[in-house]
C-alpha cells in the first residue's frame, strides 16, 4: 500500500555521508524550466511556489465540435495544414500537431500509463512468472507454527511498523488473541482444530512482518525449528494464510477475517510476486467487506473484532489501495457506494502519547487517493480537449499541494531534521521519520504521474508543454535522489511499493534520454544506473525489483541510452 515535486532536508538528512551523495536531483523553476538546486530542496514552497499553475490565457478549444465526425475533420484539417495544403485555420479551434490530436484520441479511456508501455510490460512479466509456481503448503501439516517467543516478537514488529499500513488488527486485542491461540497450542490443542479463518489473519501477519524485517532484527529472529531461512519462512506463512482462507471457506462464508488476512497480504502479493492473485483477492475482499457492512459508519458483524473507529480505517485501507490500484484498472468503489468517514487521530491514547498518531499517515494516503480516484474518473469520462485535460492535471495537482497543508509538524516534507527536538521525537518514535519519507516518496510519485498524462504532448509541443515536462522530470530525479541518499539500510526498504516508485521514474528518464541534450542524456543516464542498484538491492525479497530491473537494464542494453 502503497513523493512529489521535490525534496526535503538537507543532505544530511538523507545521508549519514554527505561525501556519498549524488548531485542533487533536477527542479522545476518559476518558468517551469529544469534547472538544478541548492541543497537545501523544499518541497512545500517548491509546490507552492513555482509548481501551482494560474490558469493560462484564454485559448480556443474543440469544444463547439459536438460530435465525432466533427472531432475527425479537425484531424483531418491539421494533417493536411502540416503538409502545406491548408492555410491558416481561421476557426475558433487552435491548431495542434497531428501527434497531440492522435494521442489524445488513443488516450481518452486510458488514464495514467506510460508511452512506451515498459509499465505494462513490467506487470505482464510478473503475471507470467507467477504461472505454475504453486504453493508450500497443501496441507495443515505443512504448516510449522512459531514458538511463542518468535510469535510476539513477529507481532511485536506489526505493531510497530506494519500495523499503520494495513490497520488490518487492532492492538491490544489481537495481540491477546495471539498469545490465546499460543497457549493452546502449547496446551496439546492442534492447528486443525483452531478458527481457519483467524489463523488466516495470524499467518498473514507473521508473514508480512518477516518479509518486511530489516536485516539487524532478522538476523536475531530465532526461526521456528524444521525452516530454513526468513525468506522461505516468511513464504511458508504467506501460503498458509492463503491456504487457511480456503480452509475457511472465504468465498462462501463471509467474515472479517477474510478482509483483515487479505488487507494484510495485500503488502506481500507484489512482493512474491503474485499479482492476478492478489488482484483477485483483493476484489473478493471489498465484496466481503460490504456483505457485512463494513461499507457503513458501523458493522455489527465485525463489532467482536474491531471497534468503530479500527472498522473505518480497515475500510480506507481497501479503498486506498483500490484507487491507488497498479496496474490501473477501473476501481469496484465508487465514492457513492459508501458512507464511512475518513479515519481520525484519537484524543486520547493507551500510551498516553497523543502528540504523534501513526494514523496521520494514513489519513494522508485517503485523502491522497480521493485526488487520484476523482481525477482518473474524469479523464476515463472522455475530455473533449487537451485543454480540459490540462486543467484537470493542474487542479488535482493544487489538490495535492493543499494535502500537505494538512499534515502535523513532524510530517511535513520541509522539517529542520537539524533541529534537536525533532531527532529526539525520532529516536524516540522511529517510524516517524520512515512514515515521512515515504509520503514525501508518495507525493513525488503521483505528482509524476499526474502530469505524464501529458507527455505524449511535450514530446510533440516542447514549448506549451515544457512545465510539465519539468515537473514529470524533477519529480523522477528526486524520488531516485531521495532513495539514493535514504539513511535506512535496503534491508528496510522491500516494499513493492518502493521499488515501483524507483521503475516508473527511471522508465520516463528512459524516454527522456531519446530527446534530450548531451548534458541531460549524461545526467539521466546515471540516474537510472542508480535506479538499477536500487532495485538490485532487494531483489532477493522483492520480485516486482527483480522484473523492473531486468527490464531497465534491457532498456540499457538496446541502446534506448546513448
Amino acid at each position: 500500500m502503497h513523493n512529489h515535486g521535490l525534496l526535503v532536508g538537507e543532505r544530511g538528512a538523507f545521508s549519514n555521508n554527505a561525501e556519498s551523495s549524488s548531485e542533487l536531483p533536477l527542479l522545476c523553476d518559476s518558468k517551469g524550466e529544469v534547472r538544478q538546486n541548492s541543497p537545501m530542496l523544499n518541497l512545500h514552497k517548491t509546490w507552492r511556489g513555482r509548481c501551482v499553475w494560474q490558469d493560462a490565457p484564454n485559448i480556443p478549444t474543440h469544444a463547439e465540435l459536438s460530435s465525432e465526425n466533427q472531432y475527425l475533420r479537425l484531424e483531418l484539417e491539421s494533417l493536411r495544414a502540416q503538409n502545406g495544403q491548408l492555410s491558416r485555420n481561421k476557426s475558433s479551434v487552435k491548431e495542434r500537431s497531428p501527434r497531440s490530436l492522435s494521442t489524445w484520441s488513443n488516450r481518452k479511456h486510458r488514464p495514467d500509463h506510460d508511452e512506451e508501455g515498459l509499465e505494462d510490460r513490467l506487470w505482464d512479466s510478473l503475471s507470467a512468472a507467477s504461472i505454475g509456481s504453486g504453493s508450500t503448503v497443501t496441507s495443515w501439516a505443512d504448516i510449522v507454527l512459531p514458538d511463542r517467543n518468535c510469535s510476539k516478537q513477529l507481532i511485536a514488529y506489526d505493531k510497530k511498523w506494519n500495523s499503520w499500513v494495513h490497520y488490518a488488527v487492532e492492538y491490544p486485542r489481537f495481540e491477546n488473541e495471539c498469545d490465546s491461540f499460543i497457549f493452546a497450542i502449547e496446551a496439546g490443542s492442534t492447528i486443525e482444530t483452531q478458527n481457519a479463518s483467524w489463523m488466516a489473519v495470524y499467518f498473514s501477519v507473521l508473514s508480512a512482518a518477516l518479509l518486511m524485517m530489516g536485516d539487524d532484527e532478522g538476523e536475531g529472529q530465532v526461526l521456528p525449528r524444521g525452516t530454513q531461512n526468513r525468506r522461505s519462512t516468511s513464504r511458508m506463512w504467506y501460503d498458509a494464510a492463503i491456504f487457511a482462507l480456503w480452509r475457511a471457506d472465504f468465498m462462501r462464508a463471509p467474515s472479517i477475517h477474510t478482509v483483515q488476512a487479505i488487507a494484510v497480504l495485500g503488502m506481500c502479493f507484489n512482493t512474491w510476486g503474485d499479482i492476478e492473485l492478489g488482484q483477485h483477492m483483493w476484489t473478493s475482499a471489498i465484496r466481503v467487506a460490504g456483505r457485512i457492512g463494513l461499507n457503513t459508519p458501523y458493522s455489527r458483524a465485525a463489532g467482536s473484532c474491531l471497534s468503530e473507529e479500527a472498522q473505518h480505517r480497515l475500510w480506507w485501507t481497501l479503498v486506498i489501495c483500490e484507487w491507488l490500484n497498479l496496474p490501473y484498472r477501473p476501481p469496484v468503489i465508487d465514492e457513492i457506494d459508501f458512507d464511512v468517514p475518513l479515519p481520525r487521530v484519537m484524543s486520547h491514547k493507551d500510551d498516553g502519547n497523543s502528540a504523534h498518531d501513526q494514523v496521520d499517515y494514513h489519513i494522508f494516503m485517503a485523502r491522497s487517493a480521493i485526488v487520484v480516484y476523482r481525477f482518473r474518473a474524469t479523464i476515463r469520462s472522455g475530455l473533449k480537449s487537451l485543454d480540459e485535460l490540462t486543467k484537470a492535471v493542474r487542479s488535482a495537482d493544487e489538490e495535492l499541494a493543499q494535502i500537505i497543508d494538512t499534515l502535523p509538524p513532524h510530517l511535513q516534507p520541509d522539517i529542520d531534521t537539524a533541529n534537536e527536538e525533532i531527532r529526539q521525537i525520532e529516536f524516540d518514535q522511529p517510524w516517524i521519520k520512515w512514515q515521512r519519507y515515504d509520503l514525501t516518496l508518495v507525493l513525488l510519485h503521483l505528482r509524476l504521474r499526474l502530469h505524464r498524462n501529458l507527455q505524449a504532448q511535450w514530446l510533440s509541443d516542447p514549448d506549451e508543454y515544457s512545465w510539465a515536462k519539468a515537473v514529470s522530470v524533477s519529480s523522477a530525479m528526486s524520488v531516485i535522489w531521495i532513495n539514493r541518499n535514504w539513511d535506512q539500510p535496503s534491508s528496510l526498504r522491500k516494499q513493492w511499493a518502493l521499488s515501483h516508485h524507483i521503475f516508473v521514474s527511471a522508465i520516463l528518464l528512459v524516454r527522456q534520454c531519446e530527446t534530450g541534450g548531451e548534458g541531460e542524456v549524461e545526467t539521466y543516464t546515471e540516474a537510472i544506473r542508480a535506479a538499477i542498484d536500487l532495485l538490485e538491492s532487494v531483489k532477493e525479497w522483492n520480485m516486482l525489483a527483480h522484473h523492473a530491473a531486468t527490464i531497465l537494464r534491457d532498456c540499457m542494453g538496446r541502446q534506448f541510452i546513448n
